[in-house]
């Protein structure tokens, strides 16, 4: 378990940000000093961001460059006051001669958002942007990351448009860097305000009424219940559903919701019962952020987690499809060894951080999708590329502020032996799909 925590010890915030308690926060930034002697990019507000502010924002990080501190909370306070306009699942409309532009996992890898920038230029109205989930953890460049993504969206609120994963949760950002890395380059206040920002992300988008994007999966099973003895062999499967979840129940989620290891284990139940509203939208939030597709059908145990999360196979994904009127879902989440994969028929995962870790060796991706004509098919074409260098700072280096500052948000492990290997000490390898983990529980 984690050290115990000393008297006054900083920890993460739990309780909902309020109007009052927003206000009193900006003003709070608003008389945060002058940087001395700075001369990089100013944020005066969304609507003062054009592409040459943007443009210079990205060469001002990429040569080691920080915005001030006001301004990053002014940035985080803006998004957050745009978030909370929009629903857990938000309508697209991409028209004949726009191109929609849909990116995976990010991971805090700002030279490769840079190159991959390159290649798509920056949103505009006629060329929205996608971003599926993940923007941060792991690399050791997520701050400039995520508030290069949200200036983008300040500057085109309705042509930038995220999804939040799994790591946009504050447990996943206290083991996975961001909230060491906002702790070492701003503060940890800062970082409360990225986890209301995250926990008012909408859930997917679905694009023309027949494409939706999601970080993770579809929704699991119904009724909800656990088998201890299941296994991963592709014939061990709980069955499909009597009928899919639909779109219109998917629009009621509550998604203002934060994850803790106990949301997991009370997500199944041991027999079936009837969900409180609430049982049920916390379970499909978890599906939204941590399912994954599997080649067998029915659902079966996920290799994320040892209790809570499921997988699905190529039966679901057609039955929600056929039942939604949906041609495609695209979905993130796993590495692919190319950024993108059909893993089932109308299942395409896309995957936006190559050579992740360092040590993956995988490219990444980027989707373009773009209406064959009037009530036409989108069609979509990815696009593969590989890293490239980076400054020598290792992956999830600002991990280091939390283990000195602050060891009692730290948790100790032990690793309970099964068969296969691969996965991390949290339950979280986003190499899961391709082969077993190591499982591990607290000590």
């Amino acid at each position: 378990a984690a050290a115990a925590a000393p008297a006054g010890a900083w920890m993460p915030r739990l309780e909902p940000w309020g109007d009052a308690d927003l206000a009193k926060e900006r003003a709070r930034a608003m008389a945060m000093p002058e940087p001395p002697g700075y001369t990089g990019p100013r944020y005066r507000g969304g609507a003062a961001i054009d592409e040459a502010w943007l443009r210079q924002l990205m060469d001002f990080q990429k040569t080691g460059g920080l915005l001030p501190k006001k301004d990053a909370y002014l940035i985080v306070l803006d998004m957050i006051d745009r978030l909370r306009k929009e629903n857990a699942m938000g309508d697209v409309t991409v028209r004949p001669g726009q191109t929609l532009t849909v990116f995976g996992d990010l991971h805090g890898q700002y030279f490769d958002v840079l190159n991959v920038l390159g290649m798509t230029g920056l949103p505009s109205p006629d060329r929205p942007f996608i971003f599926n989930g993940d923007f941060v953890d792991r690399g050791s460049w997520s701050i400039e990351v995520i508030l290069l993504l949200f200036s983008m969206k300040l500057k085109n609120p309705d042509a930038v448009f995220f999804n939040r994963g799994n790591h946009e949760m504050l447990e996943a950002n206290v083991i996975y860097g961001f909230a060491g890395e906002t702790g070492s380059k701003y503060d940890l206040e800062l970082f409360n305000l990225f986890s209301e920002a995250f926990r008012n992300l909408p859930l997917m988008h679905l694009v023309n009424g027949e494409v939706l994007v999601v970080h993770a999966g579809l929704p699991g099973p119904r009724p909800r219940v656990w088998l201890p003895g299941q296994t991963h062999d592709p014939e061990d499967a709980v069955p499909i559903n009597e009928r899919a979840v639909s779109l219109a129940e998917l629009r009621t989620i509550d998604r203002y919701t934060e994850l803790s290891p106990n949301s997991y284990r009370e997500a199944v139940d041991e027999a079936p019962r009837q969900e409180e509203k609430h049982e049920t939208d916390m379970r499909m939030i978890i599906d939204c952020l941590w399912a994954d597709p599997r080649g067998g059908s029915g659902y079966g145990p996920s290799y994320r987690k040892s209790r809570g999360v499921f997988m699905f196979g190529p039966d679901v994904t057609k039955q929600f499809c056929d039942f939604n009127n949906v041609k495609l879902v695209i979905r993130s989440h796993e590495v692919k060894a190319d950024g993108f994969l059909y893993d089932h028929p109308t299942l395409l995962s896309v995957f936006s951080a190559p050579n992740y870790l360092d040590t993956g060796g995988n490219k990444g991706a980027f989707l373009q999708l773009t209406p064959s004509g009037p009530g036409g098919a989108m069609q979509v074409t990815p696009t593969s590329y590989t890293a490239v260098p980076h400054p020598d700072v290792p992956p999830m280096f600002h991990q280091n502020y939390i283990l000195d500052n602050h060891p009692h948000l730290c948790r100790r492990m032990k690793k309970k032996v099964v068969a296969g290997g691969g996965g991390d000490e949290f339950g979280d390898s986003d190499f899961a799909g391709y082969q077993g983990p190591d499982e591990w529980e607290e000590v």
